[in-house]
């Protein structure tokens, strides 16, 4: 017999070559993400790690990154960096989408990190 559903784990992030950026509501909760929240994505050898930058309210002037809910109120997030996606884009070896899952939770000088898995195939 052969398996139909080869792959049954979800996506967390999706990156766009347009720098759009969709955040699943489990990843939002992890982070306690709030509208106005800005990410950034820090690299370490070849792991990627998903992190919030600035809180909302806590910065002042605009920021590339900063994170708006969705209108679908599914609690999915979105952002545009077109940085952040050309990055995670050409370190994957993709040319204009990538879903990827998320693994861990790792806190790093009182900063909480979520690893991006951008290695595997969704």
């Amino acid at each position: 017999m052969k398996s139909i559903s080869i792959n049954t784990r979800r996506h967390d992030i999706t990156f766009h070559a347009s720098g759009k950026i969709d955040i699943s509501a489990r990843i939002v909760r992890r982070l306690n993400l709030a509208p106005g929240d800005v990410i950034d994505i820090a690299a370490e050898g070849r792991e990627l790690y998903l992190y919030v930058r600035l809180r909302a309210g806590k910065y002042a002037g605009r920021h590339s990154g900063s994170v708006w809910a969705t209108a679908q109120g599914k609690g999915t997030f979105r952002t545009c960096s077109k940085t952040l996606a050309a990055y995670v884009l050409q370190k994957a070896g993709k040319m204009r989408k990538l879903r990827c899952p998320c693994g861990d939770e790792i806190t790093l000088q009182n900063k909480q990190y979520i690893t991006i898995i951008y290695q595997c195939q969704l």
